[in-house]
């Protein structure tokens, strides 16, 4: 597989589409791994409660509710234009995330 590298600052902030072009949600978060000196990206979040999670605030402890976002493992996103990340599934395959 090719290597391919990404600045992550870039895609934070990002507008996710699904394939009918509807937004699904900002990408707010990553998930990753270090191995040795390269950091491997396994999982993005998408949606507010991602937002949160970056922070580190809990929004069920502030408001007594919880933030909605999904888990888009790293193959689940098309990349090819950073500016425009794609799904390269449906959205009800992305995991729910646990906040």
């Amino acid at each position: 597989m090719k290597r391919r590298e990404i600045y992550l600052d870039r895609l934070l902030g990002r507008m996710v589409l699904a394939g009918n072009n509807r937004p699904v949600g900002r990408l707010e978060e990553f998930h990753a791994e270090r191995h040795g000196d390269d950091v491997e990206v396994l999982e993005f979040v998408i949606g507010s409660a991602g937002l949160l999670e970056r922070l580190n605030v809990g929004l069920k402890a502030l408001f007594g509710r919880s933030g909605s976002g999904r888990i888009a493992r790293w193959d689940q996103i098309d990349f090819s234009d950073p500016d425009r990340p794609r799904l390269t599934c449906s959205v009800d395959d992305l995991k729910p995330l646990k906040t």
